[in-house]
C-alpha cells in the first residue's frame, strides 16, 4: 500500500527553513537540495520539499504508511523547532491520514513512557535490593 500527504509550513523565509532542515537531516539520511528544493529519503518513504513564495512545500509518499509517519514527523518536528519563535509549523492536506499519524504518534508516545517507567521501576529494585543485602550484613 503506497501512502502519500501533502501540507505546507508558511513562512516568509522558506529558502532559510529548507537549508537548515535538509543540512540538519542529511548527516543522517539522504538527503539533496539546491535553493529551490531539496528530497529527503528515510526508509520507502521520500520527502519532496519545494520553496513556493510564503510557504515551504512538502510532499511525503512512501510504500509503508509508518515511513510515511515517521517521514512526517521528521519534517514537521524538525520545522516546529527551528522555527520555534515564528510559530512554524506544517498544515497537512489529508485530514484522515494526519489523524492516523496524530494517534500513532501518541500510541508511541504512551509505550515509550511505559518502558521508561518500567526501566525505573527496575533500577530503583535494583537499589532497593542492593540496600537491603548492604543493611543485613552489619
Amino acid at each position: 500500500m503506497t501512502a502519500s500527504i501533502t501540507g505546507r509550513a508558511r513562512t516568509d523565509r522558506p529558502g532559510r527553513y529548507l537549508k537548515q532542515l535538509c543540512s540538519h537531516v542529511g548527516e543522517k539520511l539522504e538527503v539533496t537540495f539546491d535553493a529551490s528544493g531539496g528530497t529527503i529519503h528515510f526508509e520507502t518513504a521520500v520527502s519532496v520539499l519545494t520553496v513556493v513564495d510564503g510557504s515551504l512545500e512538502v510532499s511525503i509518499t512512501g510504500a509503508e504508511e509508518m515511513h510515511v509517519f515517521r517521514s512526517m514527523g521528521i519534517v514537521a518536528g524538525h520545522l516546529e523547532k527551528f522555527g520555534a519563535r515564528e510559530g512554524l509549523g506544517v498544515q497537512w492536506d489529508d485530514a484522515g491520514l494526519e489523524a492516523a499519524y496524530n494517534a500513532k504518534r501518541a500510541e508511541v508516545a504512551a509505550q515509550r513512557e511505559r518502558e521508561v517507567a518500567a526501566e525505573r521501576a527496575g533500577q530503583n529494585a535494583a537499589v532497593d535490593g542492593s540496600e537491603n543485602a548492604a543493611s543485613s550484613k552489619v
